[in-house]
Protein backbone atom coordinates (compact mmCIF):
# COMPACT_ATOMS: atom_id res chain seq x y z
CA UNK A 1 0.00 0.00 0.00
CA UNK A 2 1.09 3.74 -0.53
CA UNK A 3 1.74 5.96 2.23
CA UNK A 4 -1.58 7.41 2.00
CA UNK A 5 -3.76 4.21 2.15
CA UNK A 6 -1.71 2.25 5.07
CA UNK A 7 -4.67 2.62 7.09
CA UNK A 8 -4.91 0.34 9.73
CA UNK A 9 -8.51 -1.06 10.22
CA UNK A 10 -10.29 -2.82 12.07
CA UNK A 11 -13.35 -5.17 11.27
CA UNK A 12 -14.86 -8.51 11.55
CA UNK A 13 -12.69 -10.24 8.73
CA UNK A 14 -14.65 -13.08 6.55
CA UNK A 15 -12.20 -15.89 4.96
CA UNK A 16 -11.67 -16.12 1.25
CA UNK A 17 -13.86 -19.10 1.27
CA UNK A 18 -17.12 -17.50 2.28
CA UNK A 19 -16.53 -14.47 -0.23
CA UNK A 20 -16.46 -17.01 -2.97
CA UNK A 21 -19.73 -18.51 -2.05
CA UNK A 22 -21.07 -15.34 -2.41
CA UNK A 23 -19.90 -15.43 -5.91
CA UNK A 24 -21.36 -19.31 -6.04
CA UNK A 25 -24.69 -18.41 -4.92
CA UNK A 26 -25.01 -15.92 -7.89
CA UNK A 27 -23.74 -18.61 -9.83
CA UNK A 28 -20.81 -16.47 -11.19
CA UNK A 29 -17.65 -18.62 -12.35
CA UNK A 30 -14.88 -18.33 -10.25
CA UNK A 31 -11.83 -17.32 -12.21
CA UNK A 32 -8.62 -16.62 -11.02
CA UNK A 33 -8.70 -13.16 -11.09
CA UNK A 34 -11.85 -13.65 -8.72
CA UNK A 35 -10.40 -16.06 -6.47
CA UNK A 36 -7.63 -14.09 -5.79
CA UNK A 37 -9.72 -10.61 -5.18
CA UNK A 38 -11.48 -12.55 -2.55
CA UNK A 39 -8.43 -13.64 -1.35
CA UNK A 40 -7.18 -9.83 -1.23
CA UNK A 41 -10.69 -8.95 0.31
CA UNK A 42 -10.22 -11.65 3.35
CA UNK A 43 -6.78 -10.40 3.91
CA UNK A 44 -6.97 -6.63 3.59
CA UNK A 45 -6.69 -5.44 7.07
CA UNK A 46 -7.51 -1.56 5.16
CA UNK A 47 -9.97 -0.23 2.29
CA UNK A 48 -8.17 -0.79 -1.08
CA UNK A 49 -7.89 1.55 -3.75
CA UNK A 50 -7.38 0.38 -7.23
CA UNK A 51 -3.53 0.95 -7.33
CA UNK A 52 -3.29 -0.92 -4.41
CA UNK A 53 -5.85 -3.89 -5.78
CA UNK A 54 -3.55 -4.13 -8.97
CA UNK A 55 -0.38 -3.63 -7.27
CA UNK A 56 -0.62 -6.59 -4.58
CA UNK A 57 -1.81 -8.88 -7.01
CA UNK A 58 0.85 -8.42 -9.21
CA UNK A 59 3.13 -9.00 -6.21
CA UNK A 60 1.44 -12.17 -5.73
CA UNK A 61 2.05 -13.08 -8.98
CA UNK A 62 -1.25 -12.21 -11.06
CA UNK A 63 -0.73 -9.99 -13.52
CA UNK A 64 -4.42 -8.10 -14.01
CA UNK A 65 -4.72 -4.78 -15.78
CA UNK A 66 -6.56 -2.62 -14.37
CA UNK A 67 -9.41 -2.41 -16.61
CA UNK A 68 -10.56 -6.09 -15.58
CA UNK A 69 -9.66 -5.15 -11.81
CA UNK A 70 -12.25 -2.12 -12.18
CA UNK A 71 -14.63 -4.73 -14.18
CA UNK A 72 -14.22 -7.42 -11.22
CA UNK A 73 -14.86 -4.49 -8.69
CA UNK A 74 -18.20 -3.49 -9.86
CA UNK A 75 -19.62 -7.27 -10.15
CA UNK A 76 -18.28 -7.48 -6.46
CA UNK A 77 -20.23 -4.14 -5.56
CA UNK A 78 -23.38 -5.73 -7.87
CA UNK A 79 -23.79 -8.90 -5.51
CA UNK A 80 -23.01 -6.78 -2.72
CA UNK A 81 -19.53 -8.18 -1.39
CA UNK A 82 -17.51 -5.13 -1.74
CA UNK A 83 -18.99 -0.81 -0.67
CA UNK A 84 -16.95 1.56 -2.23
CA UNK A 85 -15.65 4.20 0.66
CA UNK A 86 -14.80 7.87 0.54
CA UNK A 87 -11.87 8.74 3.09
CA UNK A 88 -11.28 12.37 2.43
CA UNK A 89 -8.67 12.44 -0.27
CA UNK A 90 -10.12 11.69 -4.01
CA UNK A 91 -9.61 7.99 -4.09
CA UNK A 92 -12.20 6.21 -4.08
CA UNK A 93 -11.49 2.64 -1.66
CA UNK A 94 -13.22 -0.02 -1.71
CA UNK A 95 -13.98 -2.58 1.47
CA UNK A 96 -15.92 -5.76 1.95
CA UNK A 97 -19.80 -4.67 2.70
CA UNK A 98 -20.23 -8.45 4.03
CA UNK A 99 -20.17 -7.35 7.45
CA UNK A 100 -22.27 -5.21 9.66
CA UNK A 101 -23.10 -1.53 7.77
CA UNK A 102 -20.92 0.61 9.83
CA UNK A 103 -19.04 3.95 9.80
CA UNK A 104 -15.35 5.43 10.14
CA UNK A 105 -13.25 7.35 12.70
CA UNK A 106 -10.26 8.48 10.24
CA UNK A 107 -7.22 10.18 11.78
CA UNK A 108 -6.06 13.14 9.83
CA UNK A 109 -2.70 12.40 11.15
CA UNK A 110 -1.43 8.68 10.82
CA UNK A 111 -4.69 8.04 8.62
CA UNK A 112 -5.64 5.11 10.74
CA UNK A 113 -9.38 3.88 9.99
CA UNK A 114 -11.69 2.87 13.03
CA UNK A 115 -15.20 0.98 12.56
CA UNK A 116 -17.52 2.88 14.70
CA UNK A 117 -21.43 1.66 15.23
CA UNK A 118 -23.69 4.72 14.87
CA UNK A 119 -27.82 4.49 16.45
CA UNK A 120 -28.58 3.58 12.93
CA UNK A 121 -32.41 3.92 13.99
CA UNK A 122 -31.66 8.03 14.50
CA UNK A 123 -29.67 8.43 11.51
CA UNK A 124 -32.31 6.41 9.22
CA UNK A 125 -35.01 9.42 11.08
CA UNK A 126 -32.50 12.28 9.83
CA UNK A 127 -32.23 11.27 6.22
CA UNK A 128 -35.89 10.13 6.02
CA UNK A 129 -36.47 13.98 7.77
CA UNK A 130 -34.09 15.26 5.21
CA UNK A 131 -35.39 13.62 1.94
CA UNK A 132 -38.97 14.37 3.07
CA UNK A 133 -38.23 18.03 3.50
CA UNK A 134 -35.60 18.78 -0.04
CA UNK A 135 -38.13 16.09 -2.03
CA UNK A 136 -34.93 14.18 -2.37
CA UNK A 137 -34.63 10.07 -2.79
CA UNK A 138 -31.71 8.60 -1.01
CA UNK A 139 -29.87 5.35 -1.75
CA UNK A 140 -27.28 4.73 0.49
CA UNK A 141 -25.25 6.82 3.09
CA UNK A 142 -21.92 7.24 4.01
CA UNK A 143 -20.68 8.46 7.50
CA UNK A 144 -16.77 9.50 8.43
CA UNK A 145 -15.61 11.65 10.87
CA UNK A 146 -12.54 13.25 10.45
CA UNK A 147 -10.18 14.18 13.10
CA UNK A 148 -7.18 13.37 15.53
CA UNK A 149 -7.00 9.72 17.14
CA UNK A 150 -5.92 8.96 20.73
CA UNK A 151 -2.85 8.09 20.03
CA UNK A 152 -1.78 11.31 17.92
CA UNK A 153 -3.28 13.24 20.20
CA UNK A 154 -1.37 12.31 23.34
CA UNK A 155 1.80 12.51 20.87
CA UNK A 156 1.07 16.28 20.67
CA UNK A 157 0.04 16.66 24.10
Amino acid sequence: MTNATQLRYYVHMHTQEEILAVWRSHTVRLTKTRTALAQLFAEARAPLSVPDIVRVLCLGGREVNKTTVYRELERMQNIGIIASVHLGDRRQYYELALNDHHHHLVCVRCERVEDIAVDEKNLLAQEARVSCEKNFTSVRHALEFFGVCKMCHSVTT
